[in-house]
């Protein structure tokens, strides 16, 4: 019974699918996804493999890319920016953003945008995760940078909006990541060897009809 770690960028939309996919693809095999911190790879036992943006780096870990993974600025449905067929970079510094805590990934692919352009982030609040985020950014308390791939929901009813802009998004890497003192179990190397061949082709065929990744002006990265 492998436990697949998952942190807040990854979700539950996208867990959940690939999760049925996989239990096709290893019938046998019973594989429990929860949402982890990524301390979690430390315990013994607890959770064999991970699906992180940011890989630890204070312990040996093997972490393989094996997508792209942009992030996008989303704004309310009614947010003057929808109305702007492209959004210049320096709009932003009048808007109020809502950011996760220091130290995560979000956090930092927005400062690292921000830095990019000469720009300081205005932070309205701060929240412990996406989906809170998300929340206020449809009642129009401010805007953010998110991970495209935890906005699948969002998109498909129309509740949030992701206008094209300057720069964006900034691309960075998903990783399947385990802690090396651990030996993956067969069932955990299989799926590792899943996500490595099909996971990037899964997340194409999932977010191709969100026409928002416009790499041509990305800001990219292999962190």
């Amino acid at each position: 019974d492998p436990r697949l770690g998952d942190q807040q960028p990854v979700r539950r939309h996208f867990r959940q699918q690939r999760q049925r996919r996989l239990e096709r693809h290893l019938e046998a095999a019973q594989v429990a996804a929860v949402d982890a911190d990524k301390r979690c790879l430390q315990t013994q036992g607890a959770v064999e493999l991970a699906i992180m943006g940011r890989p630890p780096q204070s312990w040996p870990t093997r972490a393989e890319p094996f997508a792209m993974h942009p992030h996008v600025l989303v704004t309310a449905v009614d947010h003057p920016f929808t109305q702007m067929e492209r959004v210049p970079a320096r709009a932003l510094q009048e808007e109020g953003f809502i950011v996760r805590e220091p130290g995560s990934g979000t956090l930092a692919a927005l400062d690292e945008y921000m830095t990019a352009h000469h720009m300081k982030a205005r932070v309205a609040m701060q929240m412990s995760s996406n989906e809170a985020i998300k929340q206020a950014v449809m009642a129009g308390m401010g805007i953010s940078l998110l991970s495209l791939h935890t906005l699948g929901l969002e998109l498909d009813h129309g509740l949030i909006a992701v206008p094209e802009v300057e720069g964006l998004p900034v691309m960075r890497r998903w990783h399947v990541v385990n802690n090396l003192a651990k030996t993956l179990s067969p069932a955990a190397e299989a799926f590792r060897y899943f996500i490595l061949e099909r996971g990037e082709s899964f997340l194409a065929e999932q977010f191709a009809r969100h026409d928002v990744a416009h790499t041509g002006n990305a800001l990219a990265t292999e962190r």
